[in-house]
């Protein structure tokens, strides 16, 4: 057959049995692109973090068929997997962020062994993560603290990426750990077929149901949208209860709860009685509280939103060759500190102490003893206070912290009833404490930022007792955080530590310019600057106008207008 005529058949052949070219797989889904962006579940990473510095010389002989396979199988790493330092790291934060279900860590819990066999290449990821499900920060939260339900269903959700399929599956785990024990149940997903075609040995595990893969039920989005919750809450905030018993069990349908602080249901009045509109029934939460919630922060710090935004917190320190000035500041900051940010009289300083002070006789923690010894610190903070309330503030003064248990507050109360009052004082001024934090020569301050050791309750019972920068210590005499501290709670309205009180106090339409309240609108603020939107308005009261508009000048703002809120 001439060449030509077989060209012509092939060709038709073509046409008659043409097939569609396959189908190429997606690109990876990024973080801004994810499903899940709109059940506030983004994730962190855009992409699953790798890693892998194997040997060939550290494998580990096999003790079992399951071992054997998966070394033959998967011994040797991709050459395309990133062996760096900056995918260590990626790796050993996606790594705690997964399997700890979001719960943070401090520098005492982590394993530090483990990360640096990952990083010398003596273990791999999966081996990574073994040790951290094992670990006893896993056990004590994800399964000593929890139903067998609620614990498996995290074991889902950390090691494989996704929420249990049925009934079934979940009870076979459950009789696993009645059986064999806590090591065994986390082995079961680490040793799987699923765990390592999902993510072999050098991947992090991460949420795979969030694109409905095949092999697993349309359900399962909604399962891992009821685990999830959001990106910013842990699993350990969720409760004790399992959250899919009801729909695995009774098949009770599950919902996608949408983060309530960031939409809520919209009346059919608001919408025009439909859900039109690419937003449906939800519409973006407004703050009906002076806060500034509707304005852009004043400051990029720690102190934004609670009172203390309106100045940045400094730390004062004594050095060498200090100019005359530096030493004034100096002082002037130990007063603000040590008496509770009053203002001092001419006839209430320490002459005697600033001179020794100034001339370098006194060491910086000697000069905060002797202000803490004077009469004036006595007379505003001992003699005219309850006992409770003046230990809670000598903590505040001297430490810079809340007290953390009513067994510190005790032992303090029984000094100052045994011993007297200087001993009082020189008990937190000679305390290991102060020594480590402070040293002998930098001027305490408030130490709002969270700490190795402390409870989170403590930033709480931080903020009652500074209330703002405004803030006098003599206006109450009274205690703050007696109940807190002695029923291990939360300080009374300050559960919620979104509120500015001294912003809340400033009320509209009153006579005292200082209590109004006023909306200042900004135009033209610097691309470079703390501010995310070319525009903004900022609500402040009468006392932080003139700071806050200072603090416009000198970033570059234009102010459009400052009008009064009626």
């Amino acid at each position: 057959m001439p060449k030509d005529i077989q060209a012509i058949i092939f060709q038709k052949a073509k046409q008659v049995f043409y097939l569609p070219p396959p189908l190429l797989p997606h690109p990876p889904v990024t973080a801004n692109q994810s499903n899940s962006l709109d059940f506030g579940a983004t994730q962190l990473l855009e992409a699953p973090a790798r890693f892998s510095r194997q040997r060939t010389d550290a494998v580990e002989t096999a003790t079992s068929d399951d071992q054997f396979r998966n070394q033959q199988l998967l011994n040797t790493p991709s050459a395309f997997t990133a062996n760096d330092n900056a995918a260590f790291h990626n790796a050993v934060r996606a790594a705690y962020r997964q399997v700890f279900g979001n719960v943070q860590p401090m520098e005492s819990e982590r394993l530090l062994s483990a990360e640096s066999k990952l990083r010398n290449g003596d273990i791999n990821v999966r081996e990574f993560v073994r040790r951290l499900a094992q670990s006893d920060f896993y056990r004590s939260r994800f399964f000593d603290a929890v139903s067998p339900h609620r614990a498996v269903e995290l074991n889902f959700k950390h090691l494989l990426g996704r929420p249990p399929q049925n009934q079934a599956e979940v009870a076979s785990h459950v009789a696993l750990i009645a059986t064999s024990g806590f090591t065994e149940e986390i082995n079961s997903y680490l040793d799987s077929d699923e765990y390592l075609k999902s993510f072999g040995e050098e991947t992090v595990p991460y949420q795979t149901s969030w694109n409905s893969p095949v092999g697993q039920p349309q359900a399962a989005f909604n399962r891992i949208a009821a685990l999830e919750q959001n990106f910013a809450g842990s699993d350990t905030a969720v409760g004790t209860k399992s959250q899919l018993l009801g729909n695995l069990v009774s098949g009770y349908r599950l919902s996608i709860r949408v983060p309530a602080q960031v939409y809520r249901s919209a009346s059919l009045s608001q919408t025009g009685g439909t859900a039109a509109g690419s937003g449906g029934m939800l519409v973006p939460v407004k703050r009906n509280s002076a806060d500034g919630g509707d304005s852009t922060p004043m400051r990029g710090d720690l102190y934004v939103g609670f009172g203390l935004g309106q100045r940045q917190q400094e730390v004062f320190e004594r050095c060498n060759g200090d100019s005359a000035d530096q030493i004034t500041a100096l002082i002037r900051s130990v007063y603000r500190q040590v008496l509770g940010n009053p203002h001092v009289m001419d006839s209430e300083r320490n002459l005697t102490a600033e001179s020794q002070f100034a001339e370098g006789r006194l060491s910086t923690r000697e000069f905060i003893r002797a202000i803490g010894l004077s009469s004036d610190y006595r007379r505003r903070f001992f003699e005219t206070n309850a006992p409770y309330r003046f230990v809670e503030l000598n903590f505040k003064h001297i430490l810079g912290r809340a007290p953390a248990s009513q067994a510190e507050m005790s032992e303090h109360l029984q000094r100052l009833a045994i011993h007297g009052y200087e001993a009082e004082i020189n008990s937190y001024v000679d305390s290991e404490e102060y020594q480590n934090t402070f040293g002998e020569n930098t001027v305490p301050y408030l130490r709002v930022a969270t700490e190795n050791g402390r409870e989170q309750v403590s930033f709480n019972r931080h903020i009652a007792l500074v209330q703002g920068y405004a803030a006098s210590d003599t206006i109450q005499c009274a205690s703050s955080l007696q109940n807190s501290v002695a029923t291990r709670s939360t300080p009374t309205n300050w559960s919620n530590t979104t509120v500015r009180i001294n912003r809340l106090g400033a009320a509209s339409g009153s006579a005292d310019p200082t209590s109004k309240r006023f909306r200042i609108v900004v135009n033209a603020q610097p691309a470079g600057g703390r501010q995310r939107n070319p525009n903004a308005s900022y609500v402040v009261s009468g006392n932080d106008i003139t700071s806050q508009l200072g603090y416009i000048h000198r970033r570059g703002g234009r102010i459009i207008s400052v009008t009064e809120i009626t």
